[in-house]
């Protein structure tokens, strides 16, 4: 009856062991406790973090937004003043050369070589005829605002002391008042153009000439700085257009734009930009929602929380939304963020769900697994249970088959043990002794050996980082040359090293050259082919063992002598930028061979990925800094480069006491060769033209694009008499030597050039810059296709 019921036990189901079902509730009661507590607790926390997540970057997003706006507008005020600031020093110039003028006639009447009749009369014409820019001319009033000269001929010998313009202000009476207190003065006012009726803003200047009780003076209309001032605000608002619309918030979020008109500038929906939103209402608090948007931006968390309709349910306004405005003062704009409130809780929905999702996979997994390992526990347990119920009934020859190592086992042997001979148990207890022992001992090698590479292997990550600490201080190639000689001669000690780095095309055919070695090994100096190295064609690291003669190498190792070669290949998205080789000088044993070629082969792939990221990267950043300092063109040095060559070498000069020279060259009639053959063939004859100065300069001349079809050289050193000479050498060459041909049409070019020198035609750059400009203004005036130097005027 006891064997039948042991029997029983041991084919029933583990199920129905009692010690099973106490093991099982007890630990799926604990961590059904903790799961619920974690998540009570956890949750609400969560999805506040991440409302307040969603929320900053927002805000954020708003503060870049608002931030560039304002920049945008700094540039638009900058221009303006810059452009006023250029048209105020013209017309004062050209005021100053008339008031020469007049002084020389006063000085003729009073030598007595002309009548003084005669010398006004003189001035006059002189005056009338006198046009600069675009049709501008000067003009002479006397003190009660009477017009003596004016080349309009509805104001020329008219009375305008008490004539306004179309806002009410007067033309000219302000003006003849500074003149009189200050001796000069600037107003504007607007007035029609003489070849059409349409008004527009003109500024002018005036200046006293005392001797013949004359006011004289010279104007220029601004509707050309306005118009240019509306383009630039218009692709600036195309500009913020395109980055509003790539903003993403939540799912169907975004930002808009609209003034104090309650006019929406900028929307996503193409539909609502340039409409009035004036009438729009706030379903919650009954004002207008335009009021609610613009108060929100006097109050500190500046959001409007609101009831508004979707796309697929517009009649109804029941969805909950919030809006972050913020005022753009320069333009008087309201810049907003909307989104609505249900988009911003589905993040922190989703990771509750994905918890209670993550938490009930858990706790089913634990309980199986958990489950498995009782069972596996009591199952030995079982067995020997059923064993003792044997042995129990008289059943001597019975015996455990348990086995294992644990202490489970152990008492199935020790059972085992008790009904068998004394010898039998003495000898197998020391047969299991000496089995442990020797399982433990080797079970210690293999942790002792695990340790020793985790060591190395934590000691390998520690150098690379340092690696990337320094390649990142570097702001050359040249220094991440350096730091990869130093840093791979502490990485592979003992180890002789060389850098190749490969041609700007990296297809098979180019090659690879040396730039810097390390170590005791002398490298030759000498150009290898890409296909020729197995590390560039395989994209892995290659290492060889030179002893053995059924391996071969790359042409750049010497394979004569018994050394192990290391060939790293720098990869960047599958461009070749180059490749390191390394050279060990000794012998290795076959075991100890295989684990340092496992470990030199681990630490040249991580330091190969180190390696050809950084100079990818730096590459890349010295490539930017040269496009920022050229012309996209002509390749030449641009307009920045040439304002900062330029003052340097004017501070170089003056401490040297040594000049310096600046010729301009502008292209004769390139509008009208636009005009005739494109601006295809304008761009054309600008590289050509380019690439002609950079050959027929000096070494150490400075070749730049001014501007359009200006361009401008530096000749540190040249005296006036030298850069008169180069200009000439310029002027003739391009005029002989340029050959342009477009559609096989041979373009005929021609430069006037200008040339001034510091210090002998201004004492800054400016001046420089301006002497040089007069002078090839007066090259153009006197027929083009000539050199003039500043002097000359």
């Amino acid at each position: 009856m006891k064997s039948n019921f042991n029997d029983n036990k041991l084919t029933g189901s583990m199920i129905s062991s009692p010690l099973f079902r106490r093991f099982l509730m007890t630990i799926v009661m604990v961590m059904l406790t903790f799961t619920l507590a974690f998540y009570f607790l956890a949750v609400p926390y969560l999805k506040k973090l991440v409302y307040s997540l969603e929320e900053k970057a927002i805000q954020t997003n708003l503060q870049n937004i608002h931030k560039l706006i304002q920049a945008n507008s700094l540039a638009i005020e900058a221009y303006k003043e810059s452009v006023t600031s250029a048209h105020k020093r013209q017309l004062k110039n050209i005021t100053l050369f008339m008031e020469t003028y007049l002084k020389n006639k006063y000085e003729q009447v009073q030598a007595g070589i002309i009548t003084k009749e005669e010398a006004k009369k003189n001035a006059l014409q002189a005056l009338g005829a006198f046009r600069y820019g675009k049709n501008d001319y000067v003009w002479v009033a006397d003190y009660r605002g009477f017009y003596i000269a004016h080349p309009d001929p509805r104001m020329n010998r008219q009375d305008f002391s008490k004539v306004r313009d179309v806002f009410g202000n007067y033309v000219i009476t302000p003006l003849i008042q500074q003149t009189m207190e200050k001796g000069e003065g600037y107003h504007s006012f607007w007035w029609q153009r003489m070849e059409n009726d349409l008004p527009a803003e003109k500024l002018t200047y005036a200046k006293l000439f005392p001797q013949w009780e004359w006011v004289i003076g010279t104007e220029v209309y601004l509707d050309e700085l306005e118009s240019e001032i509306i383009l630039r605000r218009e692709k600036m608002i195309e500009e913020l257009r395109q980055i509003l619309k790539n903003i993403s918030i939540a799912e169907t979020g975004y930002m808009y734009v609209f003034d104090s008109w309650r006019n929406i500038i900028i929307h996503p929906d193409a539909e609502l930009e340039n409409t009035d939103m004036s009438s729009w209402k706030n379903p919650v608090t009954g004002n207008l929602l335009s009021d609610d948007l613009i108060a929100a931006t006097h109050r500190e968390e500046n959001k409007v929380a609101y009831k508004w309709n979707q796309s697929d349910d517009k009649d109804n306004y029941i969805y909950d939304k919030i809006d972050w405005v913020t005022h753009v003062d320069d333009f008087d704009w309201y810049l907003a963020a909307s989104v609505y409130t249900g988009e911003l809780n589905k993040s922190s929905i989703f990771l509750r769900n994905r918890i209670i999702l993550m938490a009930v996979a858990g706790v089913i997994l634990s309980i199986i697994v958990i489950s498995l390992l009782i069972s596996r526990l009591l199952d030995p347990i079982r067995r020997l249970s059923h064993v003792a119920g044997q042995v129990e009934a008289g059943d001597l020859s019975a015996r455990s088959d348990v086995k294992g190592r644990d202490e489970i086992g152990f008492l199935a042997s020790a059972f085992n043990s008790m009904i068998a001979q004394l010898r039998d148990v003495i000898q197998g207890l020391d047969h299991k002794v000496l089995e442990r022992t020797k399982a433990l001992n080797q079970t210690n090698e293999e942790l002792t050996s695990t340790v020793g590479k985790m060591e190395q292997y934590n000691r390998e990550v520690t150098q690379l980082n340092r690696l990337a600490e320094k390649l990142n201080t570097c702001n050359s190639l040249n220094g991440v040359y350096q730091v990869i000689a130093e840093s791979l001669s502490e990485l592979f000690q003992q180890a002789s090293g060389i850098l190749y780095m490969c041609s700007t095309d990296s297809d098979n055919d180019s090659g690879f050259k040396p730039v810097i070695t390390w170590g005791w090994h002398v490298y030759p100096d000498s150009e290898h082919l890409l296909h020729k190295c197995r590390s560039l064609v395989e994209e892995k690291v290659v290492i060889v063992d030179l002893a053995d003669e059924s391996v071969s190498s790359c042409e750049h190792i010497r394979a004569d002598l018994p050394w192990i070669s290391i060939c790293m290949p720098l990869l960047v998205r599958n461009e070749k930028l180059g490749m390191i080789n390394l050279i060990y000088d000794g012998e290795l044993k076959p075991r100890e061979k295989e684990h340092m070629f496992q470990n030199w082969q681990r630490l040249a792939t991580n330091a190969a990925d180190y390696l050809a990221m950084s100079l990818a990267n730096m590459k890349l950043r010295e490539k930017l800094q040269y496009l920022s300092v050229r012309d996209g063109l002509t390749g030449l040095f641009n307009r920045r480069y040439m304002e900062e060559t330029l003052e340097r070498e004017v501070v170089q000069a003056e401490r040297s006491k040594r000049p310096v020279g600046v010729i301009m060259a502008d292209v004769d009639f390139f509008k009208q060769l636009n005009d005739t053959y494109g601006h295809k063939a304008g761009d054309i004859v600008l590289i050509e033209l380019a690439k002609l100065l950079v050959n027929i300069t000096r070494k150490g001349d400075v070749v730049c694009r001014y501007g359009g079809e200006e361009f401008l050289i530096i000749l540190p050193g040249a005296s006036v008499e030298q850069i008169i000479q180069r200009a000439e050498i310029i002027r003739d060459k391009v005029e002989n030597e340029l050959k342009v041909l477009h559609n096989n049409e041979l373009l005929r070019i021609t430069v006037s050039l200008g040339a001034a020198a510091y210090p002998d035609h201004g004492s800054s750059p400016d001046d420089v810059l301006k002497a040089a400009d007069n002078a090839l203004y007066r090259a153009k005036e006197q027929g083009r296709n000539m050199a003039i130097s500043s002097h000359l005027i």
